[in-house]
């Protein structure tokens, strides 16, 4: 008798979690938070990460066909005819809002208006100054293939180079232009990481074998792109072992809290996830796409309105685009005891060694622009992909265990058990109707079912067929909620994600502990604003709950702009992680398969 040849599995069995023996060397661990404007980067033993401008400018051999630059502030999405009425009612919004609340003193402010600054305004000459203390140029005599970071926005705007950013609103900038192909956007983040890790960590990328990688990815991600950055970590750059994780689940790492609802408000887009244990519940996370950014150009036009031109600022230019956000850090706030006029020093540093100053009157413009993050109609955005869930992700031919086969094979057992139950309750039924309802669900049950199938029983009444797709339904509900949300304040969205939760216990937690992470909200007074605007639009049965309502902007005396990466240094050093790693080897074997068997989230 022939010896017996074992079969070959359709697919490799995924190894075990290999736990290594030797030390977490948190010296060779390198944590990776790819953000829309900076990519904080360093080593988990640092105390805090490296921040570089996430950016590439490529140089143009023809000068001829040089593309325009991917502007920072500059959106699409304000060009609409509506625009001038949106942003005007989003403004009288806003200034019933500022009306509404009293001060400490019991008073209400007096709003200024801006006819009433214009004419000193337009007759303030700039004053130039003399002055080391500004960027500089950088220098392209060389003419390089390209610059990376803050070089990059310094070049000369008459020098042949585009500059690129290969993260937009919080995700890879995908789009249908020139240079906007995820191969090219992989190219680009290569290039930059790539020059990050040789020239500010020290690390030849020959040696990057010997290192780790932890990447942090938005709340609101793109299966397709998760896969992407880890294969650009571990087969193009080299890295020996990576795991991915959510930021703001890193959040509650780096402020040591278990449950917490995780505000991130960057420079380009806003995020609300709930997070409980090391879990971001699913149906809690909103992304919205305008952040600081936002308020930014918000700001400029406010200013503009008020008689304050600013003529030196072109807002197509990086680097002065740089000049009007530090304006925008210096002059803005949130703080409600504030108002009235107000003498403003403005002032714009020159890469060419001088300093234009301004000195101007302000009134509510310092704070309408801020206040704009709980109206965001304001902003003049308008498109229906300024708001994200995590919706449905698209089938992956390399993981035969993806959300299409998991559905189907759920539908599959759905209709053998309903099938089972069918047959027990007609136990009178003849022996030959039986046999072929037998037959037909092994049809079922070994071929696929489509949503048009005409393989179901005639013998299945209508209500169970509608049952039957139960499980598209609600994903069908899903994606039409996706439809049906409309830009919401951050306020808002806090209430919108708290609520998503099941348990009232898990609500009053997550309202009595909320998270602000990112750069985008630090301006003076604006938690006690959100936490006021959070407390009037609690349901009244939760506020009668609530002891205390937490707003934590910097935990443990940290910047909440690197929270979320400290909190991917902790996580890489955690005895519980070690069996997450996802080695070199292992990844080029069985690919995003890893991702399923050992992301530390719903995968």
């Amino acid at each position: 008798m022939p010896p017996t040849v074992a079969k070959k599995p359709l697919f490799p069995v995924t190894p075990e979690p290999v736990t290594d023996q030797t030390p977490v060397q948190a010296q060779t661990i390198i944590v990776i938070q790819p953000g829309s404007v900076n990519l904080r980067i360093g080593r988990a033993a640092d105390a805090f990460p490296i921040t570089v401008p996430h950016c590439i400018a490529r140089r143009c051999p023809n000068p001829a066909n040089r593309l325009p630059d991917d502007y920072m502030l500059l959106r699409p999405e304000c060009n609409h005819p509506e625009a001038g009425q949106q942003i005007r009612a989003g403004l009288t919004s806003i200034e019933e809002l500022l009306l509404s609340r009293s001060t400490r003193a019991g008073e209400y402010r007096q709003m200024t208006l801006p006819r009433q600054l214009m004419a000193f305004n337009s007759q303030v000459p700039p004053e130039k100054i003399e002055s080391t203390d500004t960027p500089s140029w950088t220098d392209t005599e060389k003419k390089p293939p390209y610059f990376v970071g803050e070089e990059a926005l310094y070049i000369p705007h008459k020098e042949n180079y585009r500059l690129s950013w290969p993260m937009r609103r919080g995700r890879l900038n995908v789009h249908d232009g020139p240079g906007g192909s995820l191969t090219s956007i992989l190219a680009d983040l290569e290039t930059i990481w790539s020059h990050v890790l040789q020239e500010h960590l020290e690390i030849p990328i020959k040696d990057l074998k010997h290192y780790r990688a932890v990447l942090l990815i938005p709340d609101v991600y793109v299966q397709k792109h998760v896969k992407a950055f880890v294969n650009l970590l571990l087969n193009t750059l080299g890295f020996g072992a990576a795991i991915v994780h959510q930021e703001s689940v890193c959040a509650t790492y780096g402020s040591g809290i278990t449950v917490a609802c995780v505000v991130d408000v960057g420079d380009q887009k806003t995020s609300v996830s709930c997070v409980e244990d090391g879990i971001s519940h699913r149906a809690c996370r909103v992304t919205m796409e305008y952040g600081g950014s936002d308020v930014s150009r918000l700001f400029h036009s406010l200013l503009a309105r008020c008689g304050v031109a600013l003529p030196e600022l072109n807002m197509s230019h990086p680097a002065d685009v740089i000049q009007l956000q530090a304006l925008k850090e210096t002059c803005c706030h949130l703080n409600q005891e504030q108002y009235g006029v107000s003498q403003q020093s403005l002032e714009i540093h020159r890469p060419d060694k001088t300093v234009i100053k301004y000195c101007v009157k302000l009134g509510d413009e310092p704070i309408l622009g801020p206040m704009a993050l709980f109206r965001p109609m304001a902003f003049g955005l308008l498109g229906d992909h300024l708001i994200r869930v995590q919706s449905r992700s698209e089938a992956d031919p390399d993981d035969p265990h993806d959300e299409d086969y998991l559905r189907q094979t759920q539908r599959q057992s759905w209709v053998a058990g309903r099938m089972a139950g069918s047959k027990k309750d007609n136990a009178d039924m003849s022996r030959d109707t039986s046999e072929q309802n037998l037959s037909q669900l092994d049809d079922l049950t070994n071929g696929p079912l489509d949503d048009d199938s005409n393989d179901v029983p005639d013998v299945m009444p209508t209500t169970d067929s509608k049952s039957n797709r139960k499980g598209d339904d609600d994903e069908d509900i899903e994606i039409d909620e996706e439809k049906d949300l409309h830009l919401m304040g951050v306020d808002e969205a806090i209430i919108h994600s708290i609520e998503k939760c099941d348990s009232d216990e898990l609500k009053r937690k997550l309202y009595s502990c909320i998270l602000v992470v990112g750069g985008g909200l630090q301006f003076d007074g604006a938690m006690t604003w959100l936490q006021h605007q959070v407390w009037q639009s609690l349901p009244i049965s939760m506020r009668q709950q609530l002891e205390t309502m937490d707003i934590i902007t910097k935990p443990k005396e940290m910047d909440s702009s690197f929270t979320s990466w400290k909190g991917g240094a902790i996580l890489a050093c955690l005895d519980s992680t070690q069996e997450l790693w996802i080695r070199q080897r292992e990844w080029k074997q069985f690919s995003v398969r890893m991702l399923r068997e050992r992301a530390p989230f719903i995968w």
